[in-house]
């Protein structure tokens, strides 16, 4: 991380930003806390899976990229919603400002450092998932990759989520609002087909409106399919990508324009 951090690559003014603020992020305790809690919790389902005969190689897999999946929004939620207000609270993002750095540089710099450094705990954590794995035996898969990859996709989107927010509102109410969002996004399928046929008027038009207002975060989840060995439809990783690269492009947009109305003194 540290390398990482003071990478030669990260010179332009967002990049600069960003390298400052995953410098800030190897400082943080909670980061430490929970990729310790996802191992434990990642080795625990080996540990316990005995306990389910005939299903142990599954539970690992369940639990593994449920805890890759989780923890990492769950890195993003704390450690992000007070990236924005680090700066201006200690009265240096006046200064930053001053120079050569606009503001949408500050936003895309701050969503770049917390997202390189999400991406890498995760990849860390799927390591060990990968580990717990050889030691039960359990057979690899290629949805299990994709399921990964998608988590990461995931994290990046929720990172623009978080963003997003933190642009005009207080760590708190960010991280409150990412999470609403995050928990509203896995199920406003299920919300839209449970208003069609069970709501009124006034809950088919919201249950309308937040299905294709809020982004669709089931489509990142493949874990059902990773535990059973099934195949994924044709076009479906691409598609799913174009689909969170355009939302986050979109979010930091947003992002930005409501940043650079902001008054930061």
């Amino acid at each position: 991380m540290r390398i990482l951090a003071n990478s030669p690559m990260l010179s332009f003014p967002a990049m600069t930003i960003a390298r400052y603020t995953i410098k800030g992020y190897i400082k943080e305790r909670v980061l430490l806390a929970v990729l310790v809690f996802g191992f434990l919790l990642m080795i625990s389902s080996y540990v316990l899976s005995p306990l389910a005969v005939g299903a142990q190689q599954k539970i690992i897999i369940d639990v593994g990229l449920a805890s890759v999946s989780i923890f990492g929004i769950l890195l993003v939620v704390l450690m992000g919603a007070g990236s924005y207000s680090r700066e201006r609270d200690k009265g240096i993002l006046p200064g930053i400002l001053a120079k050569p750095v606009s503001r949408v540089d500050f936003v895309l710099g701050k969503f770049l450092g917390t997202w390189i450094t999400v991406t890498v705990v995760t990849l860390c954590m799927a390591l060990v998932f990968s580990g717990v794995m050889l030691m039960s035996r359990t057979a690899f898969n290629g949805t299990i990759f994709v399921s990964v990859y998608l988590s990461g996709l995931e994290v990046a989107l929720i990172t623009a989520v978080l963003s997003f927010f933190s642009s005009f509102t207080s760590p708190l109410l960010s991280s409150l609002f990412t999470l609403c969002v995050f928990i509203a996004g896995h199920f406003s399928a299920d919300l839209l087909e449970f208003a069609r046929h069970f709501g009124g008027t006034g809950f088919k038009i919201v249950a309308t409106a937040g299905y294709f207002v809020l982004p669709n975060l089931s489509l990142f989840n493949v874990r059902s399919e990773a535990v059973h060995n099934l195949p994924l439809m044709d076009g479906f990783v691409g598609s799913v990508t174009i689909y969170g690269v355009l939302y986050t492009i979109v979010l930091l947009f947003l992002s930005a324009l409501i940043f650079r109305r902001k008054d930061v003194t």
